[in-house]
């Protein structure tokens, strides 16, 4: 039988910081569909292509190793992770065109595909998952503060080493992501041993492991929806007329709410049952959709995308937690960045395809109609891991 894994807070630490600097790159996804675009001068659709395949690796490599989560080495899948990603960062900078730059993201993809299901597998057999999860997630949001600020900046880089080989735009944001790799191929050695006894995964029954299978798909469809939108965030800003360094302002306020929302979740999810405060929190995030959407003015946008961004990194601490009661091997929630990644892959290509047709709005309504059927499908579970925390 195995037993949750206490977890110090310096240890929850170490691999929230291994975690977020791997996950750079993707934290910086609206500026680099942006970047690409502008780089490359594609259209919505062709950026998105590139974007959706960096996320469908990122979703192979997680689906792949979250079936060895509970076996594998987390300081080497932490170490050798970080450093692929390091390289593979680096290497982008060189890419001239976007099938080079399509060959770099994929390696790139899977082992950040392999960090995040460690680090997911490592939280859900945590005693606290809930506020574990909570801590990984304002991490997240710190990050992303971060990312506001520097981004911007980065895609205004324009150094040139000879008359052939020159650094600008994309080339920048691709280095910031490469030097955070680095920090996180530091840090990895310093992430808790694996503890074999309680690294034993426990069989499920049939009916945790169905109702968990669907609501990681809900999830999936839910961030399908958000990206559609989401990923073109930056789009949007610049379509109003506001710089990407003003946009990274907006940003900065919506990851400073990041750092406090899912530590407010978390610790709601120890002490409440997780039902209606999920629903509210959806229905809030299609009402921010939907604003944002239609938003044609630059206190419009300034009030809504700090709530559009933010919602999502409160659902997942509640979720993530009903999802290790449901499965406590920490199987089932070390393959939801798969989900979340798969849906959120189609997303830059499908929300190009629908915002070059019908523009923002079109994008909107399909995103809201996903994000309620995605809600639809983790419902069971929810409801399900509420009922086992009333019964313990």
């Amino acid at each position: 039988m195995s037993h949750p894994e206490s977890l110090k807070a310096s240890e929850v630490a170490s691999i929230a910081f291994v975690l977020i600097c791997c996950f750079a790159a993707s934290l910086g996804m609206a500026f680099n569909i942006d970047g690409i675009k502008e780089s490359f001068n594609l259209t919505n659709a062709d950026a998105g292509k590139l974007i959706s395949l960096e996320m469908f690796s990122i979703a192979l490599g997680n689906f792949f190793f979250a079936r060895l989560t509970h076996i594998a080495n987390s300081k080497k899948v932490f170490f050798i992770g970080a450093s692929v990603i390091f390289l593979f960062n680096l290497l982008s900078v060189l890419a001239t065109d976007p099938v080079h730059l399509a060959f770099f993201r994929i390696p790139t993809g899977l082992a950040l595909g392999a960090v995040a299901a460690t680090c997911a597998g490592r939280i859900a057999r945590s005693d606290k998952p809930d506020i574990n999860f909570g801590v990984i997630n304002s991490a997240v949001g710190l990050m992303g503060v971060v990312m506001a600020f520097t981004l911007p900046r980065a895609m205004g880089l324009d150094f040139a080493f000879s008359s052939y080989f020159n650094l600008t735009g994309i080339d920048g944001l691709y280095l910031v992501y490469g030097v955070c790799a680095l920090f996180a191929v530091l840090i990895a050695f310093r992430t808790p041993h694996n503890n074999e006894q309680k690294s034993q995964a426990m069989d499920q029954s049939a009916e945790n492991l169905r109702v968990g299978w669907f609501a990681l798909l809900g999830i999936g469809i839910m961030f399908f929806g958000h990206g559609s939108v989401g990923l073109f965030i930056v789009r949007i800003g610049r379509e109003i007329g506001i710089s990407a360094e003003n946009i990274g302002y907006i940003f900065m306020v919506g990851s400073s709410l990041g750092i406090v929302l899912p530590l407010i979740a978390g610790w709601i999810g120890t002490r409440v049952r997780a039902f209606f405060p999920i629903l509210i929190l959806v229905i809030l995030l299609a009402m921010a959709t939907t604003a944002l959407s239609i938003s044609d003015s630059a206190w419009q946008y300034f009030l809504v995308v700090p709530i559009f961004a933010t919602l999502p990194t409160a659902i997942m601490p509640i979720f993530l937690g009903c999802l290790a009661r449901t499965d406590s091997s920490g199987k089932l929630a070390a393959s939801h960045v798969a989900f979340v990644l798969s849906g959120t892959s189609a997303a830059p290509f499908i929300g190009g395809v629908l915002i070059d047709t019908g523009g923002f709005g079109l994008a909107g309504g399909f995103s809201v109609f996903m994000i309620m059927l995605g809600a639809f499908l983790i419902s069971p579970m929810v409801l399900k891991a509420d009922r086992q925390e009333m019964l313990s």
